[in-house]
């Protein structure tokens, strides 16, 4: 039997009964025979054949692929020990991080990344003995170091609301704030912006979803709330203009 007891975004409790039948177990799942069943609780994901449960709250639990903002916390001989805000501290290996071939014996690692610096990698590996694997290599701004700018860190389960649909909500924040951000999905956040004051809002509005993710009417309230934030600025003097979206920037 081929069967599906939920639906997308249900919000379901550990041992809640998902599917039966020939389907991928996701992550906050667990299978008994053909069957699979919620291990968290959070929001149904129904994927292609793979069912998940999108945890509400908790730690970040890595998947492969998994574009992440990391800081460094260690430097060895020939990788770097970084902290993503998983159970588990993740390693990224020289050979990951930068291209052709380094003779680590004449490489002082923290020329490339020193303890406190702010990266961005993508999950390359995570087995069962919980070893997290980085790579930066390939990724946007080679990885990082990323300079200057804030950090903020939101739950992980709802980085897709902060992104929104087709990177709407995402957009709108940086189109008012005239930021740079680059969104984890471990949920760290990395804000920059050329006034500090914009980089605060930007960061007031992305706390704004955090908090208010389940709710509706939220990118409107977001939207809102940045117009009213920049006037005030305008007003002071900070910013000579308030941005004006233009068409299809809005979700």
């Amino acid at each position: 039997m081929r069967k599906i007891f939920v639906k997308n975004k249900d919000l379901v409790v550990p041992g809640t009964l998902l599917a039966q039948g020939p389907f991928k177990n996701g992550r906050g799942t667990f299978k008994e025979g053909s069957r699979i069943y919620s291990s968290v609780v959070g929001l149904v994901r129904v994927s292609n054949d793979t069912v998940s449960v999108v945890p509400l709250e908790g730690p970040y639990i890595p998947e492969v692929g998994d574009s992440v903002i990391g800081k460094i916390i260690d430097v060895k001989f020939s990788n770097w020990i970084v902290d993503i805000g998983a159970p588990y501290q993740a390693g990224l290996r020289i050979q990951d991080a930068v291209e052709g071939r380094v003779d680590i014996l004449k490489t002082d690692l923290r020329k490339i990344f020193d303890i406190g610096d702010i990266i961005y990698a993508k999950v390359k590996a995570f087995n069962e003995i919980n070893q997290i694997d980085l790579m930066t290599k390939g990724m946007p701004f080679s990885g990082g170091p990323l300079k200057g700018g804030q950090l903020v860190k939101i739950t992980p389960s709802k980085v897709p609301r902060l992104i929104g649909k087709g990177g709407s909500m995402i957009n709108l924040i940086k189109n008012l704030t005239g930021t740079r951000i680059i969104v984890g999905q471990n949920g760290w956040v990395w804000v920059s912006g050329r006034k500090e004051e914009l980089e605060k809002l930007a960061i007031e509005a992305i706390l704004k979803v955090n908090r208010e993710s389940h709710t509706q009417g939220l990118t409107d309230r977001v939207k809102e709330m940045l117009v009213q934030r920049l006037n005030e600025l305008k007003e002071q003097g900070i910013i000579e203009e308030v941005p004006q979206l233009k068409e299809g920037e809005e979700e």
